[in-house]
């Protein structure tokens, strides 16, 4: 009777842990500062950016093929998991973790995310190739990063999403095709988001109980993790870590349609500001090369500028100028310039135009690094989450995805397109690697 009560009691406490996780995961996806489909042409008013999960308006056709095209992600995952994953036997994981079952419980759910600071001196800098004099290199660190945006920006819509770990990109449990209807998106989430809380919490369970049976999707998802990672502790912090990221495919291509009309005004700006002329780029990140963008917390045009910040470089007069693209490119380089001479790279920089300067500035002296990798592990705040974590990712994912269709642009059309291009990104004399 005793055991029967205690199980009915921790079960009540699991599910109650796990009816609190979704409303967490609901209260959260409002917050995600993602941005949404947007026209070929700026309209006459700001497009405010909003969470596309929610908000958003997909394809009238996409619900007729949701389950189909649900089934058909879910078999591509498991196809790559397959691939990537390592042939172990789960039993043998069982035993291996028994060993150290007493050490994780005794850690219970405490989430260690980043290494205390005496710790600090057992860590690497970014390894750069010798010669590598690029400014804005691809670290080794956020390799499965930039791999994951570039899959954002290039092969999945907005009716599409990857429910994937926040601290892993690389770990993607699922794609989701997004219904049309409001609420059935919303339902859709949560409960994809329990299925796979729960098939984490019934893996961390099994681990240390050979004789249980596993299902092909608890073995699918097991795969996705290093041997060294199936532990208690780790599945925990897996558990909180589940995300969802909507496709940006369709906005990204319309932002490159967008971007050729503005290029002729911005790229000379940059070029003049003797800066890296990649920085024409960053708009794609910022706002999908719109004019009239704006977000939920005020920041307007293609480069996102605040409105204290325009205020301070250029007066009050100039805040409502921040949808003028000249206006606004000549002030973004002037804040970039302001950052760089403070943080003297360009990934922490790049990092600080989101995040802030001052922001960063503190990183560096807690991490006594200005190496972004370790910023990125050891910086502790409740300001530096997943988007300034990952928008130099995002920049690096933009930069190659946007040089390769404007290359396809150039070589496929005659005309003004191809001119524009061949007179600013594509010129000889641009430097900018392709």
């Amino acid at each position: 009777m005793f055991s029967k009560d205690l199980q009915f009691n921790f079960s009540t406490i699991i599910h109650s842990c796990l009816f609190i996780f979704q409303g967490f995961c609901i209260s959260e996806l409002q917050c995600l500062d993602l941005k949404i489909d947007l026209p070929p042409q700026a309209g006459k008013t700001p497009v405010l950016y909003y969470n596309p999960i929610i908000n958003h308006k997909p394809d009238s056709n996409n619900t007729a093929r949701f389950k189909n095209k649900e089934t058909e992600n879910n078999h591509k995952l498991t196809r790559e998991s397959n691939i990537k994953s390592e042939n172990f036997d789960m039993q043998d994981i069982a035993k291996d973790f028994s060993s150290s079952i007493d050490k994780d419980h005794s850690n219970g759910r405490n989430r260690v995310m980043r290494d205390n600071a005496n710790n600090y001196n057992k860590i690497t800098e970014t390894k750069i190739p010798s010669g590598n004099l690029e400014a804005f290199p691809y670290l080794s660190c956020l390799k499965n990063n930039v791999r994951f945006w570039e899959r954002v920006y290039t092969e999945i819509d907005n009716h599409e999403a990857f429910l994937h770990d926040k601290r892993n990109l690389s770990r993607i449990y699922a794609i989701l095709t997004l219904p049309t209807n409001k609420s059935q998106r919303t339902e859709l989430v949560e409960r994809h988001k329990a299925k796979y809380y729960k098939i984490l919490y019934s893996i961390s369970r099994k681990l240390h109980q050979p004789s249980y049976k596993w299902t092909s999707e608890e073995l699918r998802v097991a795969k996705l993790f290093k041997k060294n990672e199936l532990t208690q502790k780790y599945l925990f912090e897996a558990m909180d870590n589940l995300r969802i990221q909507t496709g940006l495919k369709t906005q990204f291509e319309a932002g490159i349609q967008r971007s050729i009309n503005y290029l002729p005004s911005v790229f000379p700006i940059v070029k003049q500001s003797g800066l890296p002329l990649e920085l024409a780029l960053l708009p794609h990140v910022e706002s999908s090369y719109n004019s009239l963008a704006g977000s939920k917390v005020g920041a307007m045009g293609l480069w996102q500028i605040m409105p204290g910040t325009m205020k301070m470089f250029e007066g009050e007069r100039a805040v409502n100028k921040r949808t003028d693209p000249v206006v606004s490119t000549k002030v973004a380089m002037k804040i970039l310039k302001s950052d760089f001479d403070k943080i003297q790279n360009w990934p922490l920089t790049l990092t600080a135009y989101n995040h802030g300067v001052n922001g960063m500035l503190r990183a560096i002296d807690e991490t006594g690094s200005r190496d972004l990798c370790k910023v990125i592990t050891h910086y502790n705040s409740s300001s530096f989450q997943f988007a300034s974590s990952n928008f130099y990712a995002q920049f690096l994912a933009a930069k190659k995805a946007s040089m390769q269709k404007y290359l396809l642009i150039a070589k496929r059309k005659k005309g003004e397109s191809s001119l524009v291009l061949r007179n600013t990104l594509l010129s000889l004399n641009s430097g900018i690697a392709r």
